[in-house]
């Protein structure tokens, strides 16, 4: 882990985030994750950020905000928060859970970790960050559950757009349903661990 609590391997730089015109361009890379659970220089403001990323109208029933996640993970030694960082600014926020309902989604829950609470301002969202955040998990995972061979995520079948993304970021369907979820049938997505992501 860097200074700043990045997990090496996290980013691939912060080309390409630059903000332009109306908003963010797309992003192909130059996201890091940076936990949250750290004592390291800068870390309490990314921690303020998240808090404040709100939702979309909507997004309620998918999510819940940071500000009500957040203080859940911290009580909890099994979850792990991380920022998702653009340009030094926090831009989302995601947890690794290394026990949730892992035993409810997969018939190895020791070797997998729960990709949970996942999600980005209004503004980069459908510009390659969530498929970006996709593709960056793997050093984040390896640090925190260094035994987990797979990362699962369930998503509302109402979602399409976070479908879309996490199929992009290389999630797969496990065509398997996750029936308890609050807001309707939820699919079980997942993608194996890679040595060196």
């Amino acid at each position: 882990m860097s200074e700043n609590g990045a997990v090496p391997g996290a980013t691939d730089g912060r080309a390409g985030a630059e903000p332009r015109g109306g908003g963010p361009k797309a992003v192909d890379g130059g996201v890091e994750l940076v936990r949250l659970d750290s004592t390291s220089p800068g870390i309490q403001r990314l921690r303020s950020q998240v808090r404040s990323v709100p939702l979309l109208p909507g997004q309620h029933r998918f999510v819940k905000p940071a500000a009500h996640t957040l203080p859940r993970a911290d009580a909890d030694p099994n979850r792990t928060p991380f920022a998702v960082v653009v340009r030094d600014t926090a831009v989302g926020f995601g947890i690794l859970d290394r026990g949730g309902n892992l035993v409810e989604l997969t018939p190895t829950p020791r070797s997998a970790v729960l990709f949970r609470a996942f999600h980005l301002a209004p503004e980069w969202q459908g510009r390659g960050v969530g498929r970006a955040v996709c593709v960056a998990l793997d050093p984040l995972v390896r640090a925190v559950a260094p035994e987990a061979t797979e990362v699962l995520l369930t998503v509302n079948e109402a979602n399409p757009a976070a479908i879309r993304a996490y199929l992009a970021g290389g999630f797969r369907d496990s065509g398997r349903r996750y029936l308890g979820g609050d807001a309707g049938p939820q699919l079980i997505l997942y993608r194996e661990v890679t040595e060196y992501g």
